[in-house]
Order: C-alpha cells, then structure tokens, then sequence
C-alpha cells in the first residue's frame, strides 16, 4: 500500500512527495511561494492547487521536490513526464498536498486540512449539480451554442 505522500505514474513508477527543509527553500526562493504561509495570500496557491486550477504550480512544486529521486533512476524530466497523464497528476496534486501538511508544524496542520477539505466538498458539490443539470444544460446550451456557430459562420 502506498503512503499518502506517494503517487504512482502511468508507467508503474511509485514516487514520493516528502518535503525536507531543502525543498522548502527552493520552492521559496524559484517559485515565490512560501509553503509555510498557505494561509496568508490573496492569490492562494493552494486553493488553486487544490482544485486542480494551476497545474503550473504543481508541476514545478513536483520538479523541485522529485530532481533528487528522478535523478537517481537516471530519468530525465521529459522521461518522468512520460508516465503523467490527467489521473495521475490529480493523485500527484493529492500526494503533494499531504506532503505540505506533513511538512507544516502541527498548530498549522488542521487549518490546512480544512482549507483542502473545503476546497475538495466544493468540486464535489459542482460536479453533483452538473450531473444531475446534464441533461437540462445541454437542452439548453446546445441551441445556444449552435446559434453563435451560425453567427461566426456568416461573419465569414
């Protein structure tokens, strides 16, 4: 069974998100971001990372955190790459964010959760509601949809 921090690649490789002190301050000083302060900014990273917004930010938390690991398996970054696809980067995002809150002193660790937690019923909630408005929202997006492929056409 795989730890919480850890997240296994389309090409069977297990990897592990376990954030040292050295991690920390390469994510502070190349990305600006301060793992250690989720809770103080406007622009929450986390949130975004959490709902899957920035994929930018992960991939570049993940770049710093795995240089040790994928280097020891002789991969290259582009060959790591190679074994992520949409599934495999939400159980990154999941891993990455565990490894944050492992990472935070303990007096920050509930507040983080709840802001994960929070995040997490939200998507949950949206995509109930757009599964259950599937229908009615095609019903009427589609024709609305088709009316603006009709204007963009005769505009050519």
């Amino acid at each position: 069974m795989m730890e919480a921090t850890q997240f296994k690649d389309s090409k069977g490789n297990i990897w592990t998100l376990a954030i040292n002190i050295g991690h920390y301050l390469a994510m502070k000083s190349k990305l600006g971001i301060d793992i250690t302060e989720s809770f103080n900014s406007d622009d929450n990273w986390m949130t975004k990372l959490a709902s899957h917004d920035n994929i930018e930010i992960l991939l570049s938390m993940i770049d710093i955190i795995l240089d040790s690991e994928r280097e020891s398996r002789g991969m290259t970054l582009d060959q790591m790459y190679e074994g992520f696809d949409g599934e495999v980067v939400a159980e990154a995002t999941s891993a990455l964010i565990e490894g944050i809150v492992l990472f935070l002193p303990a007096h920050k660790r509930k507040a983080l959760r709840l802001i994960v937690d929070s995040v997490n019923v939200g998507m949950e909630r949206a995509i109930l509601l757009i599964e259950k408005e599937e229908m009615e929202l095609r019903e009427n997006m589609v024709p609305r949809i088709d009316e603006e492929l009709l204007k963009l056409s005769k505009k050519q």
